[in-house]
């Protein structure tokens, strides 16, 4: 019998990357090998964590403008001049904290956890990746469901987003080393809660 799912898989993992980076990030490599290594499954996509500034267009994924982008630790010089390199190309605004009327769209700040998508051969594996999962992150569930393969996401829930300027303020200085404390915490519980998933699923 033709075996569907294994021709889906090779066909998938011999796509180039379309990611923004081009590249799978260096912290969900030995993950992403892992779970690739085994027959009943393979990724389909994924982000190891990233600390992130956004001006929002709207709420559409694709309508904003990377401002910065890590996927690691961050401190407040880089954060300053990602948005002064910002602010200096758009002519929004003058100062970190010195808003001008120019400015049309908000800046949001965000810590964003580690997310997996993974293409499960059937219910059976993607139960077993499910209850693995969940040893580990609190938010772990089927999304999607074919004949031919059941698609599970996969997410950290170490989070925080909050918006640091728009026409009519801009957060100062203070508020955002504050922003970055927390969100440097976050990203290290993050990086060990991956560390540990890598151990669970190189049993299953």
């Amino acid at each position: 019998m033709f075996n569907h799912f294994a021709k889906e898989k090779s066909d998938f993992l011999r796509k180039k990357d379309k990611s923004k980076k081009g590249h799978i990030d260096k912290d969900a490599v030995k993950i992403i090998n892992e779970i690739n290594s085994k027959k009943d499954y393979y990724t389909t996509s994924s982000c190891s964590g990233r600390i992130v500034l956004l001006e929002m267009k709207s709420k559409k994924k694709n309508e904003c403008n990377w401002v910065f982008s890590k996927h690691d630790k961050v401190n407040l010089k880089e954060i300053k001049k990602s948005l002064e390199n910002y602010i200096n190309k758009n002519n929004s605004i003058k100062k970190l904290n010195t808003i001008n009327k120019k400015i049309k769209n908000q800046i949001y700040f965000k810590q964003q956890p580690i997310i997996l998508h993974v293409a499960c051969r059937n219910l059976d594996a993607g139960e077993k990746l499910l209850n693995t999962s969940r040893k580990i992150f609190r938010i772990a569930g089927i999304i999607g469901v074919t004949k031919r393969r059941i698609v599970l996401e996969i997410i950290s829930d170490e989070r925080l987003e909050t918006i640091i300027a728009d026409k009519d303020f801009a957060a100062d200085e203070g508020y955002i080393e504050q922003l970055i404390k927390w969100d440097n915490r976050n990203f290290v519980k993050n990086k060990r809660k991956g560390e540990k998933f890598l151990k669970f699923i190189q049993k299953i």
